[in-house]
């Protein structure tokens, strides 16, 4: 889907629904990608039912960056804990060699 229709979406989704209501629904969607995790853990779940409620959260989430007008500040973090998690995964695979 183009960004830029799936950004109206979101704003449509809350417009209509409100902040408040998007936002418990992040906190219920990211509720169910837990279960779905813990299921498959418990070899009970699937990769389909895992795909879904990632979507879910996905979506979800850009409706909160776009509540808070957040998303070039998430990348930001995103960037300095990426860069952060490499070099603690560089370190431990250098105290592991030796």
């Amino acid at each position: 889907m183009e960004k830029e229709h799936e950004l109206k979406i979101y704003k449509d989704a809350i417009d209509f629904f409100g902040n408040t209501s998007q936002k418990i629904m992040v906190i219920e969607e990211m509720s169910e990608l837990t279960k779905e995790l813990c299921k498959e853990l418990r070899d009970r779940g699937n990769i389909e039912d895992i795909a879904d409620e990632v979507a879910d959260v996905e979506i979800t989430l850009a409706q909160i960056k776009m509540i808070y007008g957040i998303d070039k500040l998430v990348e930001e973090h995103k960037d300095y804990k990426l860069h952060r998690f490499a070099s603690r995964m560089e370190q431990l695979k250098t105290n592991t060699h030796k």
